[in-house]
């Protein structure tokens, strides 16, 4: 950053009192050097102390104009009551900050920033990520965009399908799509996927500039997710206690057992769960011949006997496949389709006539409605034959006493339950038994206790929330397989329970219970999401638990909380001057490969021309440079204050020069809220070879190129006198190479390119062989013309700048501009050849120093001329030493005038195998004293652009 100085005086005829600091930021030193006050009166001048200077603020305005000024300030105190500065505080803090140096020796890399940066900018691990409090970001140019995420992401399961609504921003302003991805894979290439991309001030239900898959005509839900949930599992109610065939179940309400000791593990009032409690007729196997037909009738021809297989309430069949025939048309054209489709399910029976066939049995088993469990036996047109696994099962004549039962009493060996025909009436078949119990018959009976296992109680802060959202994940499916490898439907019952909070989340009224039945029959994993409507708006807290059981070994049913949200309708249908995303995300197996968002696409800056021209699609840095300037909330200049004709000229030049518009691109997302307006400016110049300054109050640009003439001459007449410093070989780096690193504009990835000094061939080669090499990350570089051409002009800058030269200059230095070639005497010992000349005469000219012409060498005279340009002239001595005879005229007329600004014309007298080695490029200039500057200047080689055409 380029230092301001800043003169302090408190006696402006008593220059021994005068006190001077270089800063950064005039207003927050001033603030804090006369805290807690400003003395009244104070005056504070700008270059000089003259009232056609005085910039002393009166408001916040004024302000903001003295921190973008560059240079000397003169703080003049006047003896008066002093004011209070905490004005100037505050308006310290919120006016510009103060500018960087606008240029630096490489292009100008991205400073490091404290809020999470742009995805477009990272080098690797791209995503679509929300960047809260940062930045919008301003993309120039052409480059991938990864959109940030501007809202809540929202997840729901819609046929146990996982949905995911995405509400994104490209940047400000306007943009041409050419693409959208989702990682590497084009998003009309994932089922289920919808894009739509809407321009600024735009809604976001209407018409898109870009579209893939279905329109969007809703608005989105305002949500807001509660971080407590992260994937808990809501617990089944039941832990496994024992295992045991020494029990049996006796009429009307008893469990008896030999050698358990029940109070082991329950209590009167607990809750037990039985499963295995099966007594009675076993199922049966049919395997044989099978057949089935449109009247709902399966038909087997089988060698089991079955007695009363009326008794039989149940049909399984598995692997039941069958090639259903379909013919439509009429003859010549009639058309047959054969569809495979599946039968196998569990069945009611309704009833099973036997018939006895030479060899066996034939069975005709009709079933009650089958087509509620497996719709396709609405597809059963006729009969057909095929093979299958067909078991008959719920005898009327067994016993199945497995459910969740009341411990009323309990001993060591007898559990009395609370009337449990009540919950299931199997109990009443007790009564038909011997003794009206089981005793004597084996089961394997699990006893399993019951409570109840919350998830919660969580916090959801939303006082606009009207709904709560569950999405409930079931990572295993939801089935019941029975011994035989039936698999069965299978549900349980799940409690939510709401409450309002208050503000300070203390809960307040009555506390909601619902009850939700989920049920399916899904051996792949699947989702579902449930909608509660809150008793009352606003923000709530929640917590889950099961009421059934699980039967171990036999029920896969865990289920998992994926998300909750508390969602509320939205009635924002534009985002302003924000280029929006609207995705739909289907979990479909090519989704599901994606681990991360990573939506991304191929954008292009649309630019009104010139700031204030029709829409274009541009890359030019130019461009770029003006609307920066002309931003209400960055440059924040006027159409006054940019030299739009001169910015675009300069451009010309690049383009014309190189013979390519590509070395004038900028692409780069700006996506640093620290950034000022110069920083800005300095990185989009800097990437056309070019820098940005200020003539007077007017943005300009200047095209770093080859330079034939100087700017100004510099001699013992405009030097401070004992000020003058050289060095030679002022890089101890001991750099043997440059890495240059940028992104490719073709595939998006980050590429170095490297040259690397041979010492076998005393020359630069390309390749990454440098152990020392100067590394360069630049910044809006993104094709490989702009990134090779910048490697060559900064690696022969490594080469060829021999020698520094740094010096104090006086005032008139304040006409330079960083890499302007300059000319400058060697004042260092006592015998110069440079001064003033104090006549002109046509082509003689009269000069303040004597002047020595050696023999046989040609001569050349350095003349300042008054259009701050140096012009190189042949020529030999005059009619004595002090007087020069010039060869040609000068490019325009030598004016002398003691009296003016800068007063006699500069000179200086050297050999022609000498021009060139007095030529220097300005590297930095910074004030010094109220009438100097100190300059800092390496030698100027035109080497230094020798490769510039050699990638165009």
């Amino acid at each position: 950053m380029s230092l301001k100085r800043v003169v302090i005086v408190p006696d402006v005829y008593k220059r021994d009192t005068w006190a001077y600091a270089d800063v950064e930021d005039v207003c927050a030193y001033l603030a804090q050097h006369f805290a807690p006050s400003l003395p009244g009166g104070t005056k504070i001048y700008h270059g000089a102390i003259a009232e056609s200077q005085n910039i002393t603020p009166k408001n916040k305005r004024d302000i903001e104009k003295l921190q973008k000024l560059e240079g000397v300030f003169y703080v003049v105190v006047m003896p008066q009551e002093p004011i209070s500065i905490a004005m100037w505080i505050y308006y310290a803090i919120v006016a510009i900050t103060t500018a960087y140096t606008l240029y630096t020796v490489l292009t100008m890399p991205k400073p490091p920033s404290p809020t999470a940066g742009s995805a477009n900018n990272e080098l690797a691990q791209r995503s679509n990520q929300p960047r809260i409090n940062g930045r919008i970001p301003d993309i120039f140019g052409r480059l991938r965009s990864y959109p940030d995420l501007i809202a809540q992401t929202f997840t729901t399961y819609v046929d146990g399908v996982e949905i995911e609504e995405c509400l994104m921003c490209i940047g400000r302003g306007y943009y041409q799509i050419l693409d959208m991805r989702d990682g590497d894979t084009d998003v009309a290439n994932i089922a289920g996927t919808s894009v739509s991309v809407y321009d600024p001030f735009t809604s976001i239900v209407g018409i898109p500039i870009y579209r893939v898959g279905e329109e969007f005509n809703h608005l989105p839900k305002y949500v807001v997710n509660s971080d407590s949930i992260n994937g808990q599992t809501i617990e089944q109610p039941n832990t496994a206690e024992f295992e045991t065939q020494n029990v049996w179940f006796q009429s009307p309400n008893l469990i008896r057992a030999t050698g358990i000791d029940f109070t082991q593990y329950f209590a009167a009032n607990d809750r037990i769960l039985l499963s295995g409690a099966v007594y009675g007729v076993q199922d049966v196997s049919l395997s044989g011949t099978i057949m089935v037909n449109e009247n709902k009738m399966v038909i087997i021809e089988s060698s089991t006997n079955i007695d009363n297989p009326n008794l039989f309430k149940g049909l399984l069949l598995t692997g039941a496949l069958v090639d259903i025939e379909t013919t439509t048309g009429t003859p010549p054209d009639q058309i047959t389709e054969i569809d495979t489709r599946d039968l196998s399910g569990q069945f009611d029976v309704s009833g099973v006539t036997k018939t006895v066939i030479s060899g066996g049995f034939h069975y005709e088993i009709t079933l009650s409605n089958p087509q509620r469990v497996n719709a396709n036996w609405l597809h059963v047109n006729k009969s057909y034959t095929i093979t299958a696994g067909a078991s008959l099962n719920h005898n009327a004549n067994s016993i199945t006493l497995d459910d969740i039962y009341t411990i009323n009493s309990i001993s060591s060996d007898t559990i009395a339950l609370v009337n449990p025909s009540a919950i299931n009436n199997e109990w009443d078949k007790l009564l038909t038994l011997p003794n009206q119990s089981t005793q004597g018959q084996d089961a394997l009976v699990r006893f399993d206790s019951i409570s109840s296992k919350y998830v919660g109680w969580f916090n959801l802060e939303m006082p606009e929330a009207t709904q709560a959202v569950f999405n409930l994940f079931f990572p295993n499916g939801l089935f019941y397989q029975d011994s035989k490898g039936g698999v069965w439907e299978e549900g349980f019952t799940l409690v939510i329970e709401l409450q309002s909070i208050d503000n300070s989340g203390n809960p307040v009224g009555e506390v909601t219970t619902i009850q939700q039945n989920i049920r399916a029959k899904n051996k792949s994993q699947f989702g579902r999401t449930l909608y509660i409507d809150l008793p009352n708006a606003g923000s709530f807290r929640f917590r889950l638990s099961r009421t059934t059981a699980t039967q171990a070994g036999k029920t896969q049913d865990t289920c998992k909380i994926k998300s909750v949200y508390g969602m509320a309708e939205s009635s924002i249908d534009h985002y302003g001057n924000v280029t929006v995303i609207r995705s739909k995300t289907v979990a479909t197996d090519g989704a599901l490969s994606l681990k991360e968002r990573k939506l991304n696409c191929l954008v292009n800056r649309k630019l009104p021309i010139n700031g204030t021209g029709p829409l274009q699609v541009t890359r030019s840095a130019g461009q770029a440079l003006i609307n920066l300037a002309l931003d209400e909330y960055i440059g924040r200049r006027t159409i006054d204050e940019i030299d739009i004709d001169q910015i675009n000229e300069e451009i010309e030049k690049v383009n014309a020069y190189f013979g390519s518009d590509r070395m004038s691109e900028f692409n780069y997302t700006i996506d640093d809220d620290n950034l000022s307006f110069e920083e800005i400016a300095g990185m989009v110049a800097s990437a056309a070879f070019c820098e940005v300054y200020r003539y007077g109050s007017v943005t300009r640009l200047k095209f770093e190129q080859p330079q034939e003439n100087a700017v100004l001459l510099f001699n013992h007449r405009n030097k401070v006198p004992g000020t003058e410093k050289r060095t030679t070989r002022w890089d101890d780096k001991n750099y043997d190479g440059l890495e240059l690193e940028y992104t490719s504009d073709k595939d998006d990835a980050r590429i170095k390119y490297s040259l690397y000094w041979d010492n076998a061939t005393k020359s630069t080669k390309e390749g990454p062989f440098a152990k020392n090499p100067l590394k360069i990350t630049t910044t809006g570089i993104r094709n490989e013309e702009q990134a090779k051409t910048r490697a060559w002009r900064e690696w022969m800058k490594v080469l060829y700048k021999a020698f520094l030269c740094e010096f104090e200059a006086l005032d008139e230095s304040e006409l330079l501009l960083r890499n302007d070639a300059i000319l400058i005497a060697d004042n260092r010992g006592d015998l110069t050849q440079d001064g003033e000349i104090r006549g002109v005469d046509g082509l003689f000219l009269t000069t303040s120093q004597p002047c020595f012409f050696e023999n046989g060498q040609d001569h050349y005279i350095y003349v300042q001329l008054p259009d701050k340009t140096v012009d190189m002239i042949p020529c030999v001595a005059g009619d004595d030493e002090y007087s020069i005879k010039l060869l040609r005229a000068p490019l325009i007329p030598i004016i002398i005038n003691p009296s003016n600004y800068i007063g006699y014309t500069g000179y200086k007298l050297v050999k022609a195998t000498e021009a060139e080695a007095f030529m220097f490029m300005l590297d930095e200039i910074t004030p010094k004293s109220p009438m100097t500057n100190n300059l800092i200047a390496s030698n100027y080689d035109s080497r230094f652009y020798q490769h510039d055409h050699d990638f165009v």
